[in-house]
């Protein structure tokens, strides 16, 4: 306590998203603080931006067949898109039945007061309101479900491959389509590391297909008694492609067809 103010030392790297980490922390440390929170709301639009074009593609081809082409809406109007739409994005961690509709009003509120006044102006940033702009854009990737990386900006499935994370883009569709197949009953999952090694991945290429976004584990609690048996409750794990995933592996199956 300095003065009778009680002082708090904040671990920034605890609580930001890792995108907002790997691409504003090092503006934040140079003591540009107009940039860091530009580059924070820029992170959130780039990851909207990724799930719109994913959900919308993904979409018009089940209808229509044909991949979509036309706009590409951007700040306040995205938000609307993808959250007040009835087909829009659903958030990850909703407080209760109202939490979509006032998310809505947070995101667009984020987007014109801090967004739009950083890219325009920013002179007035410093450090604090820097910290709270970085912060309040990783709760609203937290709420999307945005992937630790983006996979736009890694360049996509070219991108995997230049990086030396995969080889060839057969090896990415192999191992997207073998998780995707995948259940772990009990949570178990040493059999399936055990085929992943045997089909020659590493635990990198692993960890990178959730890192950005392409495949997701999900879980529910079973009852896996018999009627007249003792409750025998256990969790039923398995993997299963997000939309990103499922339109990177069409794509690529598409393109080898």
């Amino acid at each position: 306590m300095v003065g009778g103010t009680i002082t708090v030392e904040l671990d920034l790297d605890t609580i930001l998203h890792q995108r907002i980490i790997d691409k504003c922390m090092s503006l934040y440390q140079a003591g540009q603080f107009s940039c860091a929170a530009l580059e924070s709301m820029k992170q959130v639009e780039l990851a909207l931006k990724e799930i719109s074009r994913t959900r919308e593609k993904k979409t018009c081809e089940k209808i229509t067949g044909k991949k979509r082409t036309g706009g590409n809406p951007s700040g306040v109007k995205l938000v609307e898109t993808l959250l007040e739409s009835k087909d829009g994005i659903k958030l990850t961690f909703p407080l209760d039945d109202e939490s979509q509709k006032h998310a809505c009003t947070l995101f667009k509120g984020a987007f014109q007061y801090y967004r739009n006044y950083a890219a325009h102006d920013g002179s007035n940033i410093n450090k604090v309101i820097c910290i709270r702009v970085m912060v309040l854009a990783s709760e609203i990737l937290d709420l999307i479900g945005a992937s630790s990386i983006s996979f736009t900006e890694i360049g996509g499935v070219e991108g995997l491959i230049d990086h030396g994370i995969f080889a060839t883009e057969s090896q990415i569709i192999a191992l997207l389509s073998f998780l995707s197949s995948q259940v772990c009953p009990y949570e178990c999952f040493e059999g399936l590391f055990e085929d992943l090694y045997e089909r020659g991945y590493t635990d990198h290429q692993f960890q990178s297909v959730f890192d950005l976004g392409l495949i997701e584990y999900k879980h529910k609690i079973i009852n896996y008694s018999l009627p007249g048996e003792p409750v025998d409750l256990d969790t039923f794990g398995w993997f299963e492609l997000t939309d990103l995933g499922y339109m990177v592996l069409k794509n690529e199956c598409d393109s080898i067809v």
